[in-house]
C-alpha cells in the first residue's frame, strides 16, 4: 500500500495518540449523533485553512443557503455546493472556509445548500434540499449577477453523492450544468469495492464508517435499482464536464474511479484526479496539510476553467 502523505501521516497519528474515535462512532443513538457533529466540527476546525469571509445566511430559500462572495469576482459562473460529513455531520457553519475557497479559487459566488441532515431526515430528503436549493439558485442568480446558464455543481463526499443526482435531474431537464466538481464521491450503494477492505482502518474514515453513515441516511430504504441513491448506474449520457478527484488511501477511492470510467463510457467528458497519497477529508486538511492544500487549488483551477470555458 503507498505510504500516507508524511504531513497526513503526522495528523492521523495526532488523532490517535489523544484517543479521538472513529467518525461515526456511537452514532446509533441521538446523543451519539450529536456528539460525533461536535467532533467532526471540532476537526475541521482544526485542519482547515481558515476562511477569508463570512458568508451570507439566507433562511427564506426552500432550504436554508450560505451565500460565498469571491475575495476577487472573476467570473459570471454560479457555483452550488454540497458539504461532506455522510448525510449525517456537516450543517451550519462548519464547512464555510470550504466553501468560501472553493469562491476565492474560481471567483465565482458559491450557494452552499445547508440540507436537511440524517437520521433524522434520512434519504431521499437532503437529496430534495439539494435540487430545491439549486433551482432556488438558478431563479435568483440576478442577485449576485451570476448567469444562470452558467452554473456548476461541487460536492465533496456525500455532498458529491447529491450533487450528481442534481446534475442528471439537470441533465434530464436539457440543461445540463456547464461542469461538475465530485471529490472522493460515494456514488454506489450496491457494488462491493477492494478499497473499503484495503483502507478500511486508521486513514480516518473507516470501513465502519462507511456502513454506519450509509444505515443513517437510508434507515429503512432499499438501495437496490435507486438511481437517486446510485447514480453510477443510471444513464449518464449527455452529463456536462464532470471532474472526479479520490484520495489513493480512501475506502471510496474503487467506487470514485468506477464512476470515472463510467461517465467516459457514456461519453462525458470526465477527468480523473487521484491523490495517492491523501486520505478520504483531505478538502478539509487544508491548514495543516500542503499536499492537501496543493491538490484543492489544482482541482479548483480546473473546476474554474469549465466554468469560462
Amino acid at each position: 500500500m503507498t505510504a500516507p502523505d508524511p504531513d497526513v501521516a503526522a495528523l492521523l497519528a495526532r488523532w490517535s495518540d489523544r484517543g479521538e474515535p472513529a467518525m461515526f462512532a456511537g452514532t446509533d443513538t441521538p446523543e451519539g449523533v450529536a456528539a460525533a457533529r461536535e467532533r467532526y466540527a471540532a476537526l475541521l476546525r482544526e485542519t482547515v485553512r481558515p476562511a477569508t469571509a463570512a458568508p451570507e445566511v439566507l433562511d427564506d430559500a426552500p432550504v436554508p443557503v450560505r451565500v460565498h462572495r469571491p475575495v476577487e469576482r472573476t467570473s459570471d459562473a454560479l457555483v452550488v455546493y454540497a458539504h461532506g460529513g455522510g448525510w449525517v455531520l456537516g450543517g451550519g457553519a462548519v464547512y464555510d472556509p470550504v466553501a468560501q475557497r472553493l469562491a476565492d479559487d474560481t471567483g465565482a459566488v458559491v450557494v452552499a445548500v445547508d440540507y436537511s441532515l440524517a437520521p433524522e431526515h434520512r434519504f431521499p430528503k437532503p437529496l430534495h434540499d439539494v435540487l430545491d436549493g439549486l433551482g432556488w439558485a438558478l431563479d435568483h442568480a440576478g442577485d449576485w449577477d451570476a448567469d444562470p446558464a452558467r452554473v456548476g455543481l461541487a460536492g465533496d463526499s456525500a455532498g458529491a453523492n447529491l450533487v450528481a443526482g442534481a446534475a442528471l435531474a439537470r441533465r434530464d431537464r436539457r440543461a445540463p450544468v456547464v461542469g461538475t466538481l465530485l471529490v472522493y464521491p460515494p456514488p454506489d450503494f450496491e457494488g462491493r469495492y477492494a478499497s473499503v477492505r484495503e483502507n478500511g482502518e486508521g486513514l480516518f474514515l473507516t470501513a465502519a464508517d462507511v456502513v454506519a453513515c450509509s444505515k443513517l441516511y437510508l434507515g429503512s430504504a432499499s438501495p437496490r435499482g435507486d438511481i437517486r441513491l446510485s447514480p453510477l448506474r443510471a444513464d449518464l449520457t449527455g452529463l456536462g464536464p464532470t471532474i472526479v478527484a479520490t484520495a489513493g488511501l480512501d475506502p471510496l477511492r474503487d467506487a470514485g474511479r468506477a464512476f470515472a470510467e463510467a461517465l467516459t463510457a457514456a461519453g462525458v467528458d470526465a477527468r480523473l484526479r487521484e491523490h495517492s497519497t491523501l486520505v478520504h477529508g483531505f478538502l478539509g486538511f487544508t491548514g495543516v496539510v500542503p499536499a492537501a492544500d496543493e491538490a484543492v487549488a489544482a482541482l479548483h483551477r480546473e473546476f474554474a476553467a469549465l466554468l469560462t470555458a
